[in-house]
């Protein structure tokens, strides 16, 4: 028995066809997923990039030409019959505005863009739901690691009250192949590079600004909150060198970019940052190695939950779009509720203050780099 959520039975409707909103490393890799006849319930019928005729032909043994069509005009994609937009541009604008538009237009949108999501997820989703569509963005969190659909469907039950992560790959490539080799940042982001784990400006990685837009998104989901990403205390690891992860390797830790934040009801009071923190040596975190991400999520009944997964690369996001495109193949009528997000609470800002945290035990508590 085939029990594969791709495959429809001999009654069920017509696969789901999908257009794809730029075709660089998410949108080429989410393509040769699509190819793999194995698919059946999905079917890549639009490719829209501004390079559309160079790349047609680039991929043209993969992608099929005689049942794709390559444009590079958007309104081709939003005036065709296809159910469902992936849209892997980047950047808040004009993405944004082709959301909007696609769910205006009656169709689905899978994105892996955590700026827009971060900046306008709320209005969208109550677009989706007002238009009784569906926006899913698991991409937009953690990569591969399914950190959405984890606090989104299966701790729905509880209540969260914490979550320490890692949430960007890049950082934690270059991280950890500093201290695996030695080398210095520079070295270690030449091979990042070289791996497709960063881009040529990987500056909103190393400075907390990609996992702080990714924190504020989780933030709306466990909390109900919503934080405005440019309000998250970061610190850069930028500056972090072989002897800064020596010196912690000394006090028998490392060191891994942490994206924080924990929830008070009783007071409102949220906190939440981002920054380059010593981890001890047998943690999770420390365990997450390459463009891997991890995370603890903590709930007032269940404890603690640990996810980890790559984080980074064009194939580890097209996997959680994949998924994504599956949940909307099997149910296309499916309404997701836009959540009730408050603004009614204290973001704590004002002094760059690491709470003791027993996650860490047996060992000792993370710190500040500089407090090695």
């Amino acid at each position: 028995m085939n029990t594969s959520s791709f495959h429809f039975s001999g009654t069920s409707p017509t696969p789901c066809r999908i257009a794809i909103l730029g075709f660089g490393t998410v949108g080429s890799a989410v393509a040769r997923r699509l190819a793999r006849n194995d698919l059946h319930a999905l079917s890549l019928t639009h490719i829209c990039d501004r390079r559309a005729e160079t790349k047609q032909a680039l991929w043209s043994d993969v992608v099929d030409p005689s049942r794709t069509v390559w444009t590079t005009s958007v309104d081709d994609v939003l005036t065709s019959d296809v159910d469902v937009i992936v849209e892997t541009i980047g950047g808040v604008e004009p993405p944004a505005e082709w959301i909007r538009a696609a769910l205006a237009s009656g169709k689905s949108v899978v994105t892996a863009n955590k700026q827009v999501i971060a900046i306008h997820g709320p209005s969208l989703v109550t677009l989706a739901e007002r238009q009784g569509r569906q926006l899913r963005f698991e991409a937009a969190v953690g990569g591969a690691m399914p950190i959405v659909r984890a606090i989104g469907d299966g701790l729905a039950g509880d209540r969260i009250t914490r979550i320490v992560a890692i949430l960007n790959g890049t950082t934690n490539a270059v991280l950890s192949c500093m201290e695996a080799r030695g080398c210095s940042l520079h070295d270690a982001l030449a091979d990042a590079r070289a791996r497709g784990f960063a881009e040529s400006d990987p500056s909103a990685d190393l400075d907390g600004d990609d996992a702080a837009a990714k924190l504020a998104i989780l933030c709306a989901l466990a909390f109900g909150l919503r934080v405005d990403p440019s309000q998250i205390d970061t610190r850069s690891s930028a500056g972090i060198t072989a002897h800064d992860l020596a010196r912690a390797h000394g006090h028998g830790g490392t060191i891994r970019q942490i994206a924080y934040a924990e929830y008070d009801r009783d007071t409102s009071t949220l906190t939440a940052w981002v920054a380059p923190i010593v981890v001890p040596g047998g943690s999770i975190f420390a365990s997450a190695t390459g463009a891997q991400n991890a995370a603890l999520v903590t709930g007032e009944h269940s404890g603690e939950t640990g996810i980890f997964g790559r984080g980074a690369g064009g194939d580890a996001t097209a996997v959680a779009i994949i998924s994504d495109l599956a949940a909307i193949a099997r149910d296309r009528a499916a309404i997701v509720p836009a959540p009730v997000l408050t603004s009614d609470f204290v973001l704590q800002t004002s002094d760059f203050v690491l709470p003791t945290s027993d996650f860490t035990r047996p060992t000792s508590d993370f710190s500040l780099v500089e407090a090695v």
